[in-house]
């Protein structure tokens, strides 16, 4: 309980009055609770955009969904994202990127590194039909933070340094399939709840979490040849990536098999 309580603190922005010591073990641990982290992150998002919706339109909805994601945890995957794309598309040395990278003033890649984000979550979760959206909004952060445990297990902090090193370099495959165990009960569990058709539950499932997986571990691999490793902001990156590639799954799952 203390670990999920730990990665509840330090993934969201939910007041929980509770110290807890932050210790390499503790996180580790934690590391399989994400995928549920991210199912209390995006609860407050669903209900603001079922709320929006009716009131005030698909449109709004969408934007309000996607704003309220970004409340919960403080904008701290953006920041991620737009401290990797400083660092990634400057071309310079490895050391030169992994400077930018830590560097908190806001480069131009950085800038457009939000804005595109921002703008292709909204324009993806307002192209899901009516009957899916909603769940997109409810199931995307959960495998946002299940990919965000593949991208910490497959790969080394890039940085030789204290810190998150010292747990990021702790969390392996053991750590990667608790998640997916974890996040393949809830999004199975939430789409049987939502009354997606039996038949359709294990497919639905299987090809949500499939591409998330690949795309977490392909650019880890990727961030090794460049940076040496992944770092704190990469991590970030990851899971924006992985909820873009979701809402993306949502948007053909639900106009061409559902």
């Amino acid at each position: 309980m203390k670990s999920l309580i730990l990665m509840i603190q330090f993934m969201t922005r939910y007041p929980i009055p509770v110290t807890i010591e932050f210790t390499a073990e503790r996180f580790v641990q934690g590391m399989k609770w994400m995928p549920l982290v991210g199912l209390l992150a995006s609860l407050p998002a669903t209900i603001a955009f079922l709320v929006a919706d009716r009131l005030l339109g698909a449109e709004l909805g969408a934007i309000v969904a996607v704003i309220v994601l970004i409340l919960v945890t403080g904008g701290l995957h953006l920041d991620g994202i737009a401290d990797t794309a400083d660092g990634l598309f400057c071309y310079r040395s490895r050391e030169r990127m992994l400077e930018i990278m830590r560097d908190s003033t806001l480069g131009a890649n950085g800038v457009i590194a939000i804005v595109l984000t921002v703008f292709l979550k909204y324009l993806l979760l307002h192209n899901i039909p009516t009957s899916g959206a909603a769940l997109a909004v409810l199931v995307t952060p959960v495998l946002g933070r299940m990919a965000l445990v593949w991208h910490s297990a497959v790969a080394r902090y890039a940085r030789e340094e204290r810190g998150i090193g010292d747990y990021v370099n702790q969390t392996g495959l053991a750590q990667a399939a608790a998640a997916t165990c974890v996040s393949l009960g809830i999004v199975a569990g939430v789409l049987i709840l939502w009354g997606l058709e039996p038949r359709l539950v294990a497919m639905v499932v299987v090809i949500l979490h499939v591409p998330t997986i690949l795309l977490a571990v392909l650019f880890a691999f990727y961030l090794k040849r460049r940076l040496g490793g992944i770092t704190g902001d990469t991590i970030g990156a990851t899971v924006e990536l992985a909820e873009i590639n979701a809402f993306l799954v949502f948007l053909l799952v639900w106009k061409y098999l559902i």
